[in-house]
């Protein structure tokens, strides 16, 4: 696909700099003809963007705005039953959905400003157990 078409297929989302390095952003964005409600996590130069939704429960993960780590910033966290995920590929590591995955979007940063893509991607569920932690 060239770049034209691929920046077609994709939405932009805000400027890296609106996302503090270290914490994440919710957004409710219409994708691919869909409102959907997502949240966006920076790690330095990278942004991972998700579902705010938990494959446990289908509840929203957070309890307040932007509230979506655990204290120590390193893991996404669902306050209603303490699941946790990694932040850069949404993997469950603890919790009552461990070995699920967050629906995640595919992300491109281009000249400062993050987009997504259209189209949710839900990763098959794993089988291998979760790295301790």
């Amino acid at each position: 696909m060239d770049e034209v078409a691929q920046s077609q297929d994709m939405k932009r989302l805000c400027a890296v700099s609106d996302i503090v390095d270290g914490k994440a952003m919710d957004f409710d964005i219409e994708l691919g003809g869909i409102k959907r409600i997502l949240f966006a996590v920076r790690k330095g130069d990278e942004v991972f963007v998700y579902l705010n939704y938990c494959p446990h429960m289908g509840r929203p993960l957070n309890f307040a705005p932007g509230r979506f780590l655990m204290k120590d910033d390193v893991e996404i966290f669902c306050a209603f039953h303490y699941a946790c995920f990694r932040i850069e590929d949404g993997y469950c590591t603890d919790g009552p959905c461990r070995s699920s995955s967050l629906g995640r979007f595919e992300t491109r940063i281009e000249d400062g400003e993050v987009f997504v893509g259209q189209t949710l991607e839900w990763p098959e569920p794993r089988t291998e157990e979760a790295p301790a932690v």
